[in-house]
């Protein structure tokens, strides 16, 4: 009987832990995020890659510690290695970017950084399910890209991987008049490089255009910057998904 109720207890605890929490800081309800995410709790759909893509993620994290790029200097504050599972989209909100790319049904995606290749599955998965879009994904460090763009090919081909970062390659990439349908910002998180990668998006952006942002609480500088973000008039709609991820939706 106490085996059947720590199964139970588990199981409960499973459930409970794939709810998201939707904390709204601007809500329109006629916006992408509103038709995503019309409640304050949502449990992500399972994309039909995930087990795939975990499998993938386990053998990578296998690998042991890998070196961090140079270029973040006085930025790196844990070491010169990370592991593979220290700097991964988790399960479950991996698996809340496919539903979003399903939904949205973007085009053109962007990612900074790669990392090994876990968000950009995910990302992947979605367009493979969608049959149709493009993932551009950058990373300047090359021994993460050569991994992970052996991941990523597992789940499919329609992405691009670029060598460096998006600000100095993007223009070289994306051609002249391409828009950008959701971008993932994930490199350094301070605001003195975020705030320049947004400026390039929403460059690039459109009515609807979708920016998810990884680790928002990561610093107080960088909660700083997603606070007045989140404010941006130039944003019609923005949440925190969780305490890690802030998404905005262009106006």
């Amino acid at each position: 009987m106490n085996i059947i109720k720590k199964k139970i207890k588990n199981i409960l605890k499973i459930i409970k832990e794939r709810k998201i929490n939707i904390s709204w800081i601007k809500k329109e309800k006629n916006t992408n995020l509103f038709s995503i995410f019309p409640s304050t709790k949502l449990t992500p759909e399972i994309s039909r890659y995930s087990k795939k893509i975990e499998k993938i993620a386990e053998t990578t994290n296998g690998l042991g510690p890998q070196p961090l790029w140079d270029g973040y200097g006085k930025n790196n504050i844990a070491g010169k290695t990370r592991m593979p599972d220290g700097v991964r989209t988790n399960y479950n909100m991996g698996n809340l970017y496919s539903q979003i790319v399903k939904h949205l049904q973007p085009n053109v995606i962007v990612e900074f950084g790669t990392a090994f290749g876990v968000s950009s599955m995910y990302f992947l998965s979605g367009i493979q399910e969608n049959s149709f879009g493009h993932l551009f994904t950058f990373e300047p460090n090359n021994q993460w890209r050569d991994i992970a763009v052996k991941n990523i090919s597992e789940i499919g081909n329609q992405f691009t991987s670029i060598s460096g970062t998006f600000e100095d390659n993007q223009k070289t990439t994306l051609p002249d008049g391409t828009c950008i349908d959701l971008a993932f910002v994930d490199a350094i998180h301070t605001s003195a490089f975020v705030r320049p990668q947004i400026e390039i998006v929403l460059s690039r952006s459109h009515t609807g255009t979708i920016i998810i942002l990884d680790d928002i609480n990561f610093s107080d500088d960088m909660q700083k910057c997603w606070i007045e973000l989140a404010n941006d008039e130039r944003f019609i709609a923005s949440a925190s998904l969780g305490n890690r991820v802030g998404i905005l939706e262009v106006e």
